[in-house]
């Protein structure tokens, strides 16, 4: 393994970019941001200046090609998605994508299989996962402190006053709940119970754009564990996270997908409160200090959030798409 530090990239220069990736970026050891990239005229550069990038490009391509890149974060909108990490992997870029990965499995199954033949490390940017908050939950959980898991309970939710055009309501950037809440309890229910769902029963409301602005998840796992899952962006909603065992449970509170403090709950124990430094801007370092290190280290995939997993994560959302009846432009495209 060496030391050099990993040379990043950023393709797309919206909220998400600069408030979170470049605050994590700065704190994460043995990371340099070098250059980014954003068809908007003029956007990249802004962008850069205000946060002291060198580099800064209005082609996607100019980006990828210089050499001492070495990865590259994906920051677009969902609807591009695929087609910035297919670019990405072409020029032989190593990639961490913005959830949701894709807008369809379709997509993810093709963007993974592209990147094990060219042996690239490819990852989604589940950033709750890497949280030591999150760690500890999966200790528990790993060292049978609540015995076998029978539930998970988790919400992600918020109010918006935007208008129709934003990302979060606009069809044509693949807006609404699912994609961008839903994303979180999905995957933190995958993570917990290790399995495909075998039954999948979704309800929501979809608003004036056409999206889902509130939705509802029911999944039934192997051994009839269950997960009871919601999300929206037209609603509050309390935003914490429920592991339910045979011997006990395990709370994370609100916000869960930013957790500092996890409360385990387990039989013939007193509780046991673990609290973490509050998670700030820079919260997506450790997610970024994984995907360097395996970068370093000659792995192509995270075993926190491996690529087999994401591809599951995708086809059940494409089993909630449809049963809310959510078509996006890129499930014509695949």
């Amino acid at each position: 393994m060496t030391d050099k530090a990993v040379v990043w990239g950023v393709i797309g220069c919206g909220g998400i970019a600069e408030s979170r990736f470049v605050p994590g970026i700065t704190a994460a050891r043995g990371n340099v941001l070098s250059a980014v990239a954003s068809r908007s005229p003029g956007k990249a550069e802004d962008f850069a200046r205000r946060n002291g990038i060198h580099g800064y490009y209005q082609s996607y391509e100019e980006l990828l090609s210089r050499k001492e890149i070495d990865a590259v974060y994906i920051a677009t909108t969902h609807n591009f998605h695929y087609e910035n990490v297919k670019l990405a992997l072409e020029y032989g870029k190593h990639v961490l994508c913005e959830k949701s990965f894709t807008v369809n499995a379709d997509e993810a199954r093709k963007l993974i299989r592209m990147a094990r033949e060219r042996q690239l490390f490819l990852m989604e940017g589940m950033w709750t996962r890497f949280l030591p908050a999150i760690i500890q939950v999966r200790e528990w959980i790993k060292t049978g402190r609540i015995g076998e898991v029978l539930q998970v309970r988790a919400n992600f939710g918020f109010s918006i006053d935007v208008s129709p055009q934003h990302r979060l309501l606009n069809p044509d950037l693949a807006g609404g709940a699912l994609l961008d809440a839903g994303i979180y309890p999905l995957s933190f229910a995958s993570m917990v119970m290790e399995d495909k769902p075998q039954f999948i029963h979704a309800v929501g409301e979809k608003g004036s754009t056409g999206v889902d602005i509130h939705s509802a998840y029911l999944l039934k796992y192997p051994k009839n564990k269950i997960a009871l899952l919601s999300s929206a962006v037209g609603v509050d909603l309390n935003n914490r996270a429920d592991i339910l065992g045979t011997k006990g449970h395990i709370t994370v509170p609100a916000p869960f997908h930013r957790a500092c403090r996890v409360e385990l709950y387990a039989a013939n124990e007193d509780p046991l409160v673990q609290e973490f430094p509050p998670v700030a801007q820079d919260g997506f370092k450790y997610e970024i200090e994984a995907a360097s290190s395996a970068i370093r280290s000659g792995e192509t995939e995270s075993a926190v959030m491996p690529l087999d997993e994401t591809l599951l994560i995708m086809s059940t959302i494409d089993t909630i798409k449809k049963q809310l009846g959510l078509v996006y432009k890129n499930d014509h495209l695949t």
